[in-house]
């Protein structure tokens, strides 16, 4: 199965219907905690993908997303030649999410 390219409606929709999809985000540390996360991503930046991707299910369907789409379809691209089966790339990434989402203010800074 190709990678699918979904926007908010579908990723909306895809969640609604299958809890058990995987949100996997490829984002840096911080931007996934302090420029908001999907409540239900998993963070798994993008450069520690070739040494932690055997934590994930090639079976599972799983959306990928990052600040724009551009490194989130770098993973599925990725992915896809490790054998993963249902992959779906947030086109415009969280730049353009109109749904939930977490995130952690930034710490104070010393005066």
């Amino acid at each position: 199965m190709p990678i699918e390219h979904i926007g908010n409606p579908e990723l909306t929709a895809l969640l609604e219907a299958d809890p058990s999809v995987r949100v996997l985000d490829v984002r840096t540390p911080e931007e996934y905690t302090h420029l908001g996360h999907l409540p239900q991503a998993t963070l798994l930046p993008l450069h520690t993908l070739p040494t932690s991707y055997q934590s994930l299910d090639p079976l599972q369907k799983t959306v990928v997303l990052c600040q724009h789409g551009v490194r989130s379809l770098d993973a599925c691209l990725y992915l896809e030649q490790l054998g993963f089966q249902h992959l779906y790339n947030l086109t415009h990434g969280m730049a353009a999410w109109d749904g939930p989402v977490e995130r952690e203010p930034f710490p104070k800074q010393a005066n």
